[in-house]
This record gives structure tokens, C-alpha cells and sequence, in this order.
């Protein structure tokens, strides 16, 4: 059973610290797919993964380019599939050839390339709030497709609580993230693993 861990970031410095307390416990062959509302925050959650892995060049969106490759600790590719408007497309750019077990690789847009992606990753997504009162606010929701994730998760969230802690001393609200059920809205690769309640 998987749980989905889930935290309001309430400025891009805020997803930038969730991005840079996930970074530590990624390695190469890790996938992570973004999705959420557009302008949410995906590219934001990236630079804090990118700066925290090292990378010391800008961390911008490959909504144009489609992928983009980062040095640092570990090798980043950075692909944001936005622009493409088929499926079709994707194949014959040859996403699955992005796939580098010596790299990590995020994906913004991840879920309209979900039965492409492997079966272990992160799915992150990053939505804004409804409450007009809090514009700035974003509703971030980690769901983990394999066990592997889950002690991981669980290491950012102890690193992501400390961190936005000492960001902001005069607000800290204790513990921000909670656990929630999630249900995967469907297993397209037919083997009824999907998360649980």
C-alpha cells in the first residue's frame, strides 16, 4: 500500500526548498513526472532538484526545446513533452531513448506520457490553489508508483520540514505535510498493481 504525501507551498522559494530536499535522496535511474496546472510551479520544483544536485548553470523550461541536460552531482535530463501534440510524437522523438540509468530524469507534463514511463517513479503534482485569498499558494502532492519511493519520501519529508522551518523561523507551522489514500486512476500497463487506499 502506498500513501501520497501532500504539502501547500505558499512562494516558488518554498516548491524550490520541496524540490532541493527530494534531491538528496535521488539517484541515477530515477524518474519523476510533474504534472499539475500550467505556470503552477513544475520548472520552480525543478530548479530546487537541479541547484541542490550541484548544477550550476540557469534551470529553465524545455517547453520549446523539449529537453534539457544538467550537469551536476549526477547528470539531469530535463524533458517537458507541453508542445507535442500526439502521442505519436512522443515515440517518434524517441522519448523512451531519454531513459538513462546514469542519469536522473524529470518530466514536466509526465502523465500524458505515463504509459511510457517505467515502472518505478515519483509523480509530483503541483496544483493552485482555489482559495482566491491565497493566490501564491500551490497544492503539491507526491504519489510514489513502487515501494521504492516511499522511504524516500519519507527522508523528504523530515528534510523538506526543517528546511522550510529555518526559511521562514517567525511562521513555522509544525508539521506542514500530511498522508493521504490515493488510488491510481489507472494502470495502463494491465497489471492491477495500482496504489491502494
Amino acid at each position: 500500500m502506498f500513501r501520497a504525501l501532500a504539502v501547500t507551498s505558499t512562494s516558488a522559494e518554498e516548491t524550490r526548498i520541496l524540490g532541493a530536499a527530494l534531491a538528496p535522496t535521488m539517484l541515477p535511474g530515477d524518474v519523476v513526472s510533474l504534472s499539475g496546472d500550467l505556470g503552477a510551479g513544475k520548472t520552480v520544483y525543478v530548479q530546487g532538484v537541479a541547484a541542490a544536485l550541484g548544477v550550476q548553470e540557469r534551470v529553465t523550461s524545455p517547453t520549446f526545446t523539449i529537453v534539457h541536460e544538467y550537469q551536476g552531482r549526477f547528470p539531469i535530463v530535463h524533458v517537458d513533452v507541453y508542445r507535442l501534440d500526439s502521442f505519436q510524437e512522443v515515440i517518434d522523438l524517441g522519448f523512451e531513448e531519454f531513459f538513462d540509468p546514469g542519469a536522473i530524469m524529470l518530466v514536466e507534463w509526465g502523465e500524458a506520457v505515463s504509459p511510457l514511463l517505467p515502472r518505478s517513479y515519483l509523480e509530483i503534482d503541483v496544483r493552485r490553489s482555489v482559495d482566491p485569498d491565497a493566490a501564491d499558494d500551490r497544492n503539491v502532492v507526491f504519489r510514489p508508483h513502487s515501494p521504492d519511493w516511499v522511504p524516500k519520501l519519507e527522508s523528504m519529508r523530515k528534510t523538506a520540514e526543517a528546511l522550510l522551518d529555518a526559511a521562514s523561523p517567525d511562521t513555522s507551522r509544525g508539521e506542514r505535510f500530511s498522508y493521504v489514500p490515493t488510488l491510481r486512476p489507472r494502470d495502463h500497463r494491465g497489471s492491477g498493481e495500482g496504489l491502494e487506499a
